[in-house]
């Protein structure tokens, strides 16, 4: 099967965050999700979920705050208690942010570049791009459905750091900021997540009941290194390298393929990136 995601496949190599984030986690998983000629997953209720208030969120943005509760009844979720908690979000931040300057919302993007003789199109979707009230910069808005912790914020940032490197190719105007909504995060006074409010120039929104928000200084340094691990990635995929990442906890919890990987790991089934 020809895949624009396969190095192996003339033409160029289509690299998107989703792709690029899979293959940094896991190199074996990003064959079996991308290259190998294996059935997609149906999408579970947690995936349509998130697709909803995605969509709620966007309409949110795009049309004023006011009317995400209308966007929420046509997608379904309008009981769903994280759109109350995205709703109450969206509204605190516009209050403290004097308004929500929208510079657009889930636009498609793709850029193409040579890296090391390797043609590649970037491909981004981002969730949200606002401009800063203060600063007349863009701040980056990404939404997670489900609970955040620090190791989740930690992998979104660096979502982040992908889309701000994209819009540079494009020429956007520079970054200053990420902006992270959490509508489903559970509070706890103990959680260290609560204490990223506190830090120099920082500022975070909690819900009434549940959701978090996080305002948070674009920082060069992320960039920078960022842009090391990049070209290393880069090379390996396209050596077509699919080492396997294996993790006792993670595999079996979240992986559509760990049943394999574990035959492997157990000798009952040879690797063979060909079958």
């Amino acid at each position: 099967m020809i895949s624009s995601y396969n190095p192996a496949d003339e033409g160029s190599l289509r690299v998107s965050k989703s792709s690029f984030m899979t293959y940094k986690m896991c190199p074996r998983q990003f064959y079996w999700r991308y290259i190998a000629d294996i059935p997609r997953v149906p999408p579970t209720e947690e995936m349509i979920r998130g697709v909803a208030i995605h969509n709620v969120m966007e309409r949110g943005l795009l049309d004023g705050a006011d009317v995400l509760m209308e966007a929420a009844e046509e997608e379904g979720v309008a009981d769903d208690d994280g759109v109350d908690s995205l709703n109450l979000l969206l509204h605190q931040i516009a209050h403290d942010m004097g308004g929500l300057e929208v510079v657009e919302a889930e636009v498609k993007h793709e850029v193409y570049e040579e890296l090391n003789g390797q043609p590649i199109v970037w491909v981004g979707l981002i969730d949200g791009v606002l401009k800063h009230p203060e600063t007349g910069k863009l701040i980056l808005v990404e939404l997670k459905t489900g609970n955040m912790s620090m190791s989740k914020l930690g992998r979104t940032r660096k979502e982040l750091v992908y889309y701000t490197r994209l819009l540079r190719k494009l020429d956007y105007e520079d970054v200053s900021h990420f902006l992270y909504i959490s509508p489903d995060y559970e509070y706890d006074v103990e959680d260290k997540l609560i204490l990223e409010g506190n830090k120099r120039g920082k500022t975070m929104w909690i819900g009434a009941e549940k959701g978090f928000a996080l305002l948070e200084p674009f920082r060069e340094r992320s960039y920078k290194l960022f842009e090391e691990s990049l070209y290393d990635t880069i090379e390996s995929l396209t050596s077509q390298q699919w080492p396997m990442n294996w993790n006792d906890y993670f595999c079996p919890m979240w992986c559509d393929f760990s049943l394999d990987c574990e035959a492997e790991l157990n000798g009952i089934k040879e690797w063979d990136m060909n079958e």
